[in-house]
């Protein structure tokens, strides 16, 4: 009942902001599922408040009451809690909507391209098939209106257009503001606490739980003494569907070098995460892409590549965008490791040439580059 009842309330709504008289200087800006303050939402909201965006009105929504409360002392009446009247009013006038999932991102509220400009900003280069593309059988087949998208190359573009069906012109190819912050030379520095730090990040399953360290060999005595002796650290970032994967407990339990980071209490950034790790280890996770723009070691854990091109699906071929090893025993891991960490530009020529290949932009100014476009849209 009390999702009808939004569903109502949402719907009436825009049938007003399709009429309502739009302020050319507003801008709207959603938040992830309207809750979570992270990725470019929060950084293309910061660019604007920290370059007082000259005379442009813009606000922040999320429905979450503890985060709004949060943000509101640090950001003042910029920010938006979802069930207010101030939120309404904000809506029904803002020329320029952001998103970075979907309609949800300004919930209660949908944003409706008749009168005003919508903005996906999306949250990834994305790697997996998705959209029409998707074998999967999940919700995530985009039907909003919306007026742009922002990708990050034109091998992005060609892709996004063949998942989703959308004209060639909805797509920019500004990149992505998250990725502003890797550009700024002091976030760049890694802390010398002479760890070795290694972010595992793997993709979920659409039928299945992720097996973290696959390895038929796998030997945690043997995996923790070297850990412990080469002065390693391995954190990991579970998908929130894998973050009670039984497996992995057991291998945190024992292993005192391997820490589990898990969005229960708070919102991790994984921005700053890539920044603050010397090494990267993944399998179908577009995370890489964003990591690429680092020019540090990467290693993939493929090992049911074949079962997961077939249950999902990728939009391009696995050999030919990855660049770095590709281990299916701990024997492998631990070399390749090993070989990353004394030669960290191993695989710098061909990290470069896919990076130039899916950032067009390598320059930090995506933000500016967004801002640039509201402000000259006529």
């Amino acid at each position: 009942m009390k999702l009808f009842l939004q569903q109502i309330f949402s719907t009436f709504l825009k049938w007003i902001c399709e009429f309502f008289p739009k302020n050319k200087k507003m801008i709207l800006i959603g938040t992830p599922n309207a809750i979570d303050y992270y990725d470019n939402s929060k950084y293309f909201f910061e660019f604007l408040y920290k370059n007082e965006a000259n005379d442009f009105s813009f606000f922040l929504i999320t429905k979450n009451k503890k985060s709004y409360t949060h943000l509101k002392n640090k950001f003042g009446d910029q920010v938006l809690y979802a069930f207010s009247f101030k939120a309404i009013m904000v809506y029904l006038r803002s020329k320029f909507v952001l998103l970075v999932n979907g309609n949800g991102d300004i919930f209660p509220f949908t944003p409706t391209n008749k009168k005003q400009v919508v903005i996906n900003m999306w949250h990834a280069i994305t790697f997996k098939n998705v959209g029409h593309l998707s074998k999967a059988k999940t919700t995530n087949k985009i039907n909003l209106d919306i007026n742009y998208f922002l990708v990050s190359s034109e091998s992005e573009r060609e892709s996004m257009i063949r998942a989703y069906s959308y004209p060639e012109e909805t797509f920019k190819i500004f990149g992505t503001p998250r990725n502003d912050i890797f550009f700024i030379p002091e976030n760049r520095k890694r802390k010398a606490d002479g760890k070795t730090k290694i972010l595992y990040l793997p993709t979920f399953r659409d039928h299945s739980s992720v097996n973290f360290f696959p390895f038929a060999d796998l030997d945690l005595e043997i995996f923790n003494d070297f850990l412990e002796t080469k002065n390693i650290e391995i954190l990991i970032k579970p998908h929130k569907n894998d973050s009670t994967n039984e497996k992995l407990l057991g291998i945190i339990e024992n292993s005192p070098n391997i820490i589990l980071k898990t969005s229960a209490n708070t919102t991790i950034d994984i921005q700053h995460m890539l920044l603050d790790c010397d090494i990267l280890l993944t399998d179908y996770s577009s995370v890489y892409f964003d990591f690429l723009l680092l020019d540090r070691p990467i290693i993939y854990i493929p090992y049911d590549l074949e079962q997961y091109k077939k249950e999902r699906g990728l939009l391009f071929d696995f050999e030919e965008v990855t660049c770095g090893d590709k281990v299916f025993t701990q024997k492998e891991f631990i070399e390749s490791l090993t070989k990353n960490i004394e030669n960290p530009a191993k695989d710098s020529e061909i990290r470069a040439a896919v990076r130039n290949r899916f950032h067009q932009h390598n320059d930090g100014q995506a933000s500016e580059r967004l801002f640039n476009f509201i402000k000259n849209y006529s």
